[in-house]
């Protein structure tokens, strides 16, 4: 019989082992999104670095240095199981795209029969929308601790890429500047620099030109051929988490408004409203206010991260979540309700002149919310209040759960239709046929000597290279439409499954 001190030796062994991952609270000292508290980025790497090494449920990979030679880091997470297979996962994720030619019958339905539904994740790349970094660390402790049924359902069915930060210079960049001026007069003061040193806001519309590391890094997660450990994934859903102003609704999801682009599949818009109804669905469940779609943002136009996924055949969705003063609530006059009303936006002149009030009288409420008429894209307007990091944190988490949850359930579904998008792609590619133009279009002829820069035409080709597209180099001379070429001329044919996106840019 063992005696009472080995028993409670095991106890205490097994106990350390089960919980050997500290909550985000124990860890930082504060629950994420309190008032006036911030995790900054290092602690937040340091943190998810804990997690990886105790969980069989988390890989953390550090995929090279920022502008500033920070760690840009990248979480796969699944179940163990799924883990313990993942390059056999990868592969079929990556055959689903088409990579190495079109899959075989046989290839096909393995991928349908035993493929997982691969999402990434990726957030704050605009510094001072710092929500969705504090978020993450909530969202990785629960996936990485918790038995519940909806976590088992998503580590099963679901392979989670993770982006912690976009930018992870400026994450820091701002919670230094915030804490500095936690307490003074000078608490919500604008950060009185560029959070990225190169192009600050600008970071989001660089998907297409890849002129920054983390844009590069980012594109290796999603297109890069090289199969390296957390590159060249291939996600069939890409959600990009950002923040918004302050003063109207609380949160846009999918669908975004018209014009569409007519190079972008159409089904990968009906994608995108149905995983982003998902979301909006999941929150009105919570009774949450404040929830709109068909607003601000365009269908139509390239370089913003997660839209870049839709000519290269994947759901791009964008979050824009109502902006506290960085950790610092916001309170809002309230609208009467009785009197609903839809004035316009604020006209440029106007937005600064309540921008720079706000800045002088930090104290002072917001006036009430423009907006408060229900509609079909807006049915439970916000009505004014008092936002928090909280709030942020808590609008992010549901979203974020709620596409993850739904990728779960349509797991079949979803990879049958994201191979009919790329099938279609490379047969509407070899009739010339993206895009629906009178005029045919089979490929993109880049002649070299005959330019007036030369070394841009190369550059043009690094880019869509960078972005998975496959470019072709002519051996020889060759002629096309009573025009001769010489040899060492580029070809990109459109019949590729990235053909949409080489069209659209060409």
């Amino acid at each position: 019989m063992p005696s009472v001190r080995r028993i409670f030796l095991l106890l205490v062994v097994s106990f350390a082992t089960y919980g050997a991952i500290p909550t985000p609270e124990q860890y930082f000292g504060f629950r994420m999104g309190t008032d006036r508290k911030l995790a900054r980025y290092d602690k937040i790497i340091e943190y998810f670095e804990t997690v990886a090494k105790q969980s069989d449920r988390v890989r953390f990979h550090n995929l090279g240095p920022t502008t500033q030679d920070h760690p840009f880091a990248l979480l796969e997470i699944s179940s163990a199981e799924n883990l313990r297979n993942l390059e056999h996962l990868k592969a079929l994720e990556r055959k689903l795209y088409f990579q190495g030619g079109a899959p075989s019958a046989a290839e096909r339905d393995e991928i349908f029969r035993s493929g997982k539904a691969v999402v990434l994740i990726t957030n704050n790349i605009h510094s001072t929308e710092i929500g969705s970094s504090q978020m993450v660390v909530e969202l990785v402790h629960e996936l990485a601790t918790s038995d519940s049924p909806r976590v088992k359902k998503i580590l099963a069915n679901v392979i989670f890429l993770l982006v912690p930060s976009l930018n992870p210079d400026g994450q820091m960049l701002v919670t230094d500047w915030y804490n500095k001026n936690l307490g003074t007069p000078y608490e919500v003061s604008p950060l009185p620099t560029l959070f990225h040193p190169y192009i600050g806001h600008d970071n989001n519309r660089d998907m297409y030109l890849f002129s920054q590391r983390e844009s590069r890094m980012t594109a290796e997660i999603l297109w890069d051929a090289t199969n390296a450990p957390g590159k060249s994934w291939f996600p069939a859903i890409w959600l990009d988490e950002h923040q918004q102003g302050s003063a109207g609704a609380r949160i846009f999801t999918m669908p975004a408004t018209d014009p569409i682009n007519p190079n972008v599949d159409p089904l990968i818009y009906r994608l995108n409203a149905i995983y982003g109804q998902q979301q909006a669905a999941a929150l009105e469940a919570e009774g949450k206010e404040g929830i709109i779609y068909n607003a601000t943002y365009t269908n139509f136009w390239q370089g913003a991260m997660a839209w870049a996924g839709w000519w290269h055949n994947e759901v791009g969705l964008l979050t824009e979540v109502a902006s506290a003063r960085i950790a610092t609530p916001i309170k809002q006059e309230k609208a009467d309700a009785s009197h609903p009303s839809r004035a316009a936006a604020s006209s440029p002149d106007e937005f600064e002149a309540e921008r720079r009030r706000q800045f002088e009288h930090p104290d002072d409420p917001l006036p009430p919310p423009r907006d408060t008429t229900p509609r079909t894209e807006y049915p439970h307007p916000w009505l004014g209040g008092t936002w928090t990091l909280r709030d942020i944190v808590d609008y992010e988490l549901t979203a974020t759960y709620a596409l993850l949850e739904a990728a779960a359930d349509t797991r079949d579904t979803l990879l049958h239709e994201i191979y009919n998008v790329n099938l279609h792609t490379v047969e509407a590619g070899a009739k010339g046929e993206i895009g629906g133009d009178k005029e045919k279009a089979f490929a993109a002829i880049i002649p070299v000597g005959s330019q007036h820069d030369p070394d841009e035409a190369i550059e043009l080709i690094d880019k869509l290279r960078i972005a998975g597209v496959e470019v072709y180099r002519a051996k020889s001379s060759f002629g096309q439409d009573g025009k001769s070429y010489p040899a060492g001329t580029f070809v990109i044919p459109f019949d590729q499954v990235f053909g949409r996106y080489a069209k659209d840019m060409l």
